[in-house]
């Protein structure tokens, strides 16, 4: 029996209690799904039901987000009721252990079968976790499309997955892409997990379609009044969320509340530790994948991570001068390279071309919890105090590139002189300043930008009640958050 074989018979009949260690905690207590779960099971479901349009699903995300708990969750969603028809595999396992490739597990897959994909006669499932490893993912997909409709994929990988695939492969696969966790999604699984184990606690669900309404209101006013009344009359909705929340809550998700291992460990120790493997995983697996780096570089980016952490912009000339032995053209192909990753989010300065050429980026973390883990290493436990209103930025980053970035350029920029906002949509129909801030923000730096770059209306997003000055709107923290 050769290698191959050896390992399909292996997964065949070990796939259920291996992937069981992957839905579960050391002490046996499920894992609770995400919500993309319900949107692939959907997907799922409706190619059983007949619907062939969509048989593929492939789910990018930065490491840590869940991806092969997902994975794992939906094969033993499944395995009861087709359990001779499921393959799962791993693409790293394939590749790096078996020295094989997803062509050959799925050649020897139809000797096992007994019958080639293009004859089949009723349904099979197959999920490849890591399916990046292989570098001819997408010829093997487009294969398997064409070859049968009786075939479902669901398949993971490194958050490049979509950049790396073609047009022709975007027309046959739905992409899936698994964000760090917003804040509602955060407290309906810790308020779940909380009332396993204690029966008086109330599962905090959002209120339905509350999200879409307040996003609306910011982002999709004609001006500042309107803007300012649509927010005022969801005040109710949004009082009534947050009855029963601890105000410490905030900072807890902007801690770790981000990436849902932190969910069920108490130890903060534990949950760094896991956040810097993390870390180490993405530059010693994902970025030699994605880049060409030598060793040396390689060793860098850790300190790179560092500097950037414990910045607001990043200019690449002054980085290149403090990392030594690292040149200019290196140092911007890291930092693309960590964009592409995922783990940092690039905003430009808003202007010219010319301006964003010569101006510093801002980089913000795609979780604020790597960016914790980064500066506690550095500056112990008041590395959370002192940069608070760092982390905020983060999550309002993650917000708008989840929102806007699927767009074909995006609208989210900084302003780059001294004292302007954190923040500016540059709607075609509109321009937004956004600045953030984790106290009483004051709205001088979002009405500076609004004047010069003659914006509709300019949000300030602190810890105040809801108020209008002028054309600048100051909205509460607790409305951003549940969006």
């Amino acid at each position: 029996m050769n290698q191959v074989n050896q390992y399909l018979q292996n997964q065949l009949s070990r796939a259920p209690s291996l992937l069981k260690t992957y839905t579960q905690d050391e002490q046996g207590n499920k894992y609770l799904t995400r919500n993309m779960f319900i949107r692939v099971e959907k997907l799922i479901n409706d190619f059983i039901n007949g619907e062939k349009e969509v048989r593929m699903v492939s789910i990018p995300g930065l490491r840590g987000v869940g991806k092969t708990t997902l994975l794992a969750q939906l094969f033993l969603d499944f395995y009861p009721r087709y359990s001779k028809d499921m393959l799962y595999i791993s693409a790293d396992q394939v590749v790096n252990e078996l020295g094989a490739d997803l062509y050959s597990v799925f050649e020897e897959y139809q000797m096992i079968l007994g019958i080639a994909f293009e004859k089949l006669d009723h349904n099979l499932f197959i999920f490849i976790d890591e399916i990046h490893f292989d570098k001819k993912w997408t010829a093997v997909l487009k294969s398997i499309y064409d070859r049968s409709k009786r075939i479902f994929v669901v398949c993971t990988g490194s958050s490049a997955l979509s950049l790396q695939s073609t047009t022709d492969l975007a027309r046959r696969v739905v992409f899936e892409k698994l964000y760090p966790m917003n804040f509602t999604e955060y407290m309906l699984l810790k308020t779940k997990y909380e009332s396993i184990k204690d029966k008086t606690v109330t599962i905090k669900f959002p209120i339905k379609g509350l999200k879409e309404t307040i996003k609306n209101a910011l982002f999709y006013s004609s001006g500042a009044d309107e803007c300012f009344s649509r927010l005022l009359q969801l005040k109710t909705q949004v009082k009534k969320y947050w009855i029963g929340i601890d105000n410490l809550e905030i900072d807890r998700y902007l801690r770790f509340g981000t990436m849902p291992y932190a969910l069920t460990i108490k130890d903060e120790q534990r949950i760094h530790m896991l956040t810097n493997q993390q870390i180490d995983r993405v530059v010693e697996r994902d970025l030699p994948e994605l880049g060409k780096f030598d060793i040396a570089t390689l060793a860098a980016i850790k300190n790179i991570l560092l500097l950037v952490a414990g910045s607001s912009e990043v200019s690449v000339t002054n980085l290149s001068q403090i990392l030594k032995g690292i040149s200019l053209v290196t140092l911007i192909n890291v930092l693309e390279t960590l964009e592409r990753a995922e783990m940092l989010i690039r905003v430009y300065p808003y202007g010219s071309t010319y301006k964003k050429v010569r101006k510093p980026s801002k980089y913000h973390f795609m979780t604020p919890a790597v960016r914790h883990t980064l500066l506690t290493v550095v500056e112990g436990e008041s590395a959370f105090i002192n940069h608070k209103g760092w982390y905020l930025e983060d999550i309002v980053a993650l917000f708008l590139y989840r929102e806007f970035s699927q767009k074909l350029a995006s609208p989210t920029f900084y302003d780059s002189a001294r004292g302007g906002a954190d923040f500016i949509l540059a709607f075609p129909e509109r321009r937004i300043p956004i600045e953030i801030g984790h106290g009483k923000k004051e709205i001088d730096q979002a009405a500076a930008t609004l004047e010069k770059i003659q914006g509709s209306y300019g949000l300030v997003v602190c810890n105040s009640d809801l108020f209008k000055e002028g054309e600048i709107i100051k909205v509460p923290l607790q409305y951003f958050l549940l969006i």
